[in-house]
């Protein structure tokens, strides 16, 4: 995959197989990577479609061009993924955003937690760090971020259980872990992780609880440690 390059297209952009880039990422496409007619380029519209596509014309510093063949649902995991993650400071939440989106996960929770440091996050620039993230590993389905709510609404809101990673838990096997339905919800603390309190409310909830080694890891370290191992085990 490292070979495609892959741009952002919005539906309406294609029709009767020819699509247009719009100002951006044809600004993109003529000055940031210098292509030209006859460039083969893969379009994400976000919405769960990728395009393999080819260049035919460049008008007034605008990229067009003709589809060559649709892919549904390409580079997505075979279930949904939803995060649900302590509010982290600044740079290690955008961190977990652009690792998270990589991995797959189809919806980020961020939560306020009862020992979060920090209790609000930048829903614009996160979506940015999406944005960038989908063309860079070359999803076809943009993910959701959320506004912060608190633990329990963050429970309420899951029609499915959710996996806790915790030092209390146990490893991840895939016989350990039932009913998902398709769709896998965890949960990772936030710096100062989860509190008794909202232990026993997952508890009451019959949260499964998980742990990933013998070694106490930084909350961003645990969300790509806890997706890679799911995606290994289910796709």
């Amino acid at each position: 995959m490292s070979d495609k390059i892959f741009f952002h297209i919005n539906v309406s952009s294609i029709e009767n197989g020819k699509f247009i880039l719009d100002d951006s990422e044809s600004h993109h496409f003529i000055k940031v990577l210098r292509k030209n007619i006859d460039t083969e380029i893969w379009l994400t519209d976000g919405m769960g479609n990728v395009y393999q596509a080819a260049v035919d014309g460049i008008n007034n510093k605008i990229v067009s061009g003709m589809i060559v063949q649709e892919y549904p649902m390409y580079g997505e995991n075979k279930y949904k993924l939803n995060l649900g993650i302590g509010i982290l400071k600044k740079d290690k939440m955008e961190y977990v955003v652009e690792k998270a989106t990589e991995c797959g996960v189809n919806q980020i929770f961020p939560i306020i937690m009862d020992r979060s440091i920090k209790r609000d996050v930048n829903i614009e620039r996160l979506n940015k760090i999406v944005f960038t993230a989908v063309k860079q590993c070359g999803r076809s389905v943009l993910p959701t971020i959320h506004e912060p709510m608190s633990t329990n609404e963050f429970i309420n809101s899951m029609n499915n259980k959710i996996m806790v990673f915790h030092e209390l838990g146990n490893s991840i096997e895939k016989d350990k872990i039932i009913n998902l339905n398709d769709e896998i919800n965890i949960l990772i603390g936030s710096e100062g992780d989860i509190s008794e309190c909202e232990l026993e409310l997952l508890r009451s909830h019959k949260a499964e609880f998980f742990n990933l080694g013998n070694r106490r890891l930084r909350s961003e370290t645990a969300v790509v440690t806890a997706l890679s191992q799911l995606n290994l085990i289910f796709n």
